[in-house]
């Protein structure tokens, strides 16, 4: 039986980083190994809108390697670190196939990854620190080094934080999946410079910003860099939150603090941000005017895109279905896998979604409002028409057909 790992990941862009990643995990595993990932839509977890759109990145991915792209369910996309895990973890385990994950680290200690994940389940530290004010990463970095200096000393890392949260996850679950940590190369996390050739996608983002396409060419395979190319050719890339400035501050005009308790939390965020809604004109401007030390800009970002969508807080970050958004060289042989194996109904065609149980509908309602508000940011303005999300089909590779 073949190894089937799963990696869960953004791709926001695809990046040699990323294809360094998938290659160190075959080399663990074998070059045989199916890759399933579990891969952000076009929301993604700092609080913005992904630069390129969920389909084209999963293309770019199963172009470079990566064997079946699913998506990870969008309340878990707009998530701490906690749900964020939490969600994408349970969409793999949920297959029943997978053998591995991977995940990048930049302390590939699986013991000591172990440890600071243990010691996270000790929710009265972690409660305390949260009470005195902290945001969620530094209370849970504080919480476990009162008791392990060294395994507090990782969650300083968000690669590592993620890493430990993807081992909570699987605890919680009592996953079968056994974790494999592939130690972290190249540029930190929103480096601002390449590291060996190896960039942060926060840089390439910021290329792409300045209208400096060529850069991204020696830092991005060449599959990938194509479909990024083409994008940007068809009018439909970058996407920025700037080009939907207007439409999310005209809805965020319209809500009070009660309205926008539901997707801010009762720690008092929901007061902040209605002064800085009413006080700023962007969104940009919004969030950092909002940002404290206690709420930190990502958490604010997510807030504010959470109550554009309008999906609260209690939207679960799990999945009650699987979208596959790409197929690749063993992607096929993945799906029929899934077949005998999948505790949840496989969307291959989102125009099939409708013949789903009513229980699942309001959730995949979610999925297409989400998805035609997307496609507002895109530059093209004849790319804005709504109703797309049922007129897609996942990207298939020509020799996995």
């Amino acid at each position: 039986m073949m190894n089937v790992c799963g990696i869960v990941a953004e791709y926001n862009p695809f990046h040699t980083g990323h294809a360094h990643h998938l290659a160190q995990t075959r080399r663990a595993l074998g070059a045989e190994t199916a890759i399933v990932c579990a891969m952000s839509g076009d929301f993604v977890q700092r609080g913005d809108l992904a630069i390129l759109e969920k389909y084209r990145r999963a293309e770019a991915a199963v172009r470079c390697g990566v064997d079946l792209v699913i998506e990870t369910p969008l309340s878990a996309c707009l998530w701490a670190a906690e749900g964020f895990a939490r969600g994408a973890v349970a969409l793999l385990d949920a297959l029943g196939c997978l053998t591995h994950l991977s995940f990048g680290a930049e302390h590939a200690d699986l013991g000591l990854l172990r440890r600071a994940a243990d010691r996270t389940a000790a929710t009265a530290p972690l409660r305390q620190a949260l009470q005195r004010g902290l945001p969620y990463a530094a209370a849970m970095q504080q919480a476990v080094s009162a008791t392990d200096p060294a395994a507090g000393a990782l969650l300083a890392s968000p690669n590592d934080t993620l890493a430990v949260e993807y081992l909570r996850a699987l605890t919680a679950l009592d996953s079968a999946i056994e974790p494999l940590a592939i130690p972290r190369a190249g540029s930190a996390h929103d480096s601002t410079a390449p590291v060996d050739g190896l960039p942060s996608a926060s840089y390439l983002r910021g290329l792409l910003r300045q209208d400096a396409l060529s850069a991204c060419r020696p830092l991005m395979p060449p599959a990938s860099f194509d479909v990024l190319d083409r994008a940007i050719r068809a009018g439909a890339a970058p996407v920025t939150s700037a080009a939907v400035d207007q439409a999310i501050v005209a809805h965020l005009r319209r809500l009070d603090p009660a309205a926008l308790l539901p997707f801010c939390g009762d720690d008092g965020l929901a007061h902040r941000l209605w002064t800085a809604i009413r006080d700023q004109t962007s969104f940009a401007a919004i969030a950092t005017a909002a940002q404290t030390r206690r709420y930190p800009l990502a958490r604010v970002r997510r807030a504010l895109l959470r109550a554009w969508l309008d999906l609260p807080n209690a939207v679960p970050v799990t999945a009650g279905y699987v979208r596959v958004l790409a197929i690749g060289a063993r992607g096929r042989a993945v799906l029929r896998l899934m077949k005998r194996t999948c505790a949840l109904p496989v969307i291959v065609k989102p125009v099939t979604e409708r013949a789903l149980p009513d229980a699942l509908q309001p959730a995949l309602a979610l999925d297409a409002r989400a998805d035609d508000l997307y496609a507002l940011a895109q530059p093209d303005r004849a790319l804005h028409v709504g109703g797309d999300h049922f007129r897609r089909s996942p990207f298939c590779l020509p020799d996995s057909v």
